[in-house]
């Protein structure tokens, strides 16, 4: 029997690190079609890059990044950092599952320079927040609500509608089940939002959800029984180094070591795998998401990775049609891509991201009106 559970348990590709034998493109390739990119708003590209980001990246970071923390209702200590550089302009980042601010420095030195204030949250459990679970490497969450209601607290802190013309909601991965959640009940200042790779539909290596939802409940009750630990999903456990080409994440060599470097330097944003308790609350919460989309009344655009095996196609086309409150909103793949559009090859990075400003720049124009 206990063989049979584990059996049943071992959905592999949400619950590890994300290991694969994906070996990304020849630099040559690379080049070449990095120069034939329409690059328009002039992002950062990977010929800017070293293993660390690179030395204006990190001093844009150093000058501008404000930490802040507050808290949370639901205990702990959130961790927050605040870009202002008197744009008229904001954004508001909700981060995907074992990450922190520090992998968002590329991107937010990007909104920068195209006229955007950036503020990002670290979700309790990982980053420079309150760790949970027992210990500080369990990816652990008691209630899914938990995420919303911080990034509730945070966002009111802020009175974006009081300092900016123009507002915008962004995400990655699990911060699109947390944005779409908070969309869909809390009043807020935003105009649009994006989403890229959201998590709505978890990679179950073809475990029905249903299935995993009982799976997971009774093993985090049995767990409870016994330890006083969240207990992990099978094959994982504590943090442990993932080497570029057994990702399942990125494409770019620079961008993989760039990201990751941090958690050697700042070892207290490690973060192992997920604990059965987070696995069950995060299948809820995204039915919830897809199920309760048509009351976002703001467009939305989401970005699909063409090549995730994190998360699926499936619960993102569901969120949208069921999202369709705005004729504007829209869903743009982008093929061979994969989960980490923001940490990907040029080839992909520069579409992925030209789409989310030219969304946000139609919305400035008066384009995006919200028309069933």
């Amino acid at each position: 029997m206990k063989w049979l559970l584990q059996l049943l348990l071992f959905i592999p590709i949400i619950f590890t690190s994300f290991y694969s034998n994906a070996e990304a493109n020849s630099p040559t390739m690379e080049n070449k079609l990095g120069e034939m990119l329409d690059n328009k708003y002039q992002l950062n590209t990977e010929a800017q890059l070293d293993n660390n980001y690179s030395p204006e990246i990190n001093e844009f970071w150093d000058k501008h990044a404000q930490v802040y923390s507050f808290e949370s209702t639901n205990g702990g200590t959130i961790h927050t950092i605040h870009i202002t550089t008197g744009q008229k302009n904001a954004v508001v980042i909700s981060q995907g599952r074992n990450e922190s601010v520090l992998k968002y420095k590329e991107f937010a030195f990007d909104l920068s320079k195209q006229g955007y204030d950036v503020f990002l949250i670290d979700h309790r459990g990982q980053g420079f927040s309150s760790r949970l679970g027992g210990d500080a490497h369990r990816g652990h969450v008691e209630d899914f609500q938990h995420y919303v209601i911080d990034l509730k607290t945070f966002i009111d802190s802020l009175q974006l509608d009081k300092h900016y013309q123009y507002r915008f909601l962004l995400s990655h991965s699990m911060g699109g089940t947390i944005n779409a959640l908070y969309l869909e009940e809390q009043s807020h200042p935003f105009q649009a939002a994006a989403f890229f790779s959201p998590m709505f539909s978890i990679n179950l290596g073809g475990l029905p959800a249903f299935i995993a939802k009982i799976i997971s409940y009774i093993s985090d009750l049995l767990c409870r029984w016994f330890s006083d630990l969240a207990c992990y999903a099978p094959g994982v456990g504590p943090y442990k180094a993932t080497s570029f080409e057994k990702n399942e994440l990125t494409n770019s060599t620079k961008r993989y070591a760039s990201a990751f470097h941090f958690f050697e330097v700042a070892k207290e944003t490690q973060l192992g795998g997920a604990t059965m308790r987070w696995v069950n609350q995060s299948l809820y919460a995204t039915e919830k998401a897809i199920d309760s989309a048509s009351l976002i009344k703001i467009p939305v655009i989401i970005i699909q990775s063409g090549a995730d095996s994190i998360v699926t196609a499936e619960g993102q086309q569901a969120f949208l049609e069921n999202s369709a409150q705005c004729a504007a909103s829209k869903l743009v793949t982008i093929a061979g891509a994969k989960h980490e559009l923001l940490l990907e090859q040029d080839i992909y990075r520069i579409p992925a991201i030209t789409a989310v400003l030219d969304f946000f720049q139609q919305y400035q124009k008066g384009k995006l009106a919200c028309i069933k």
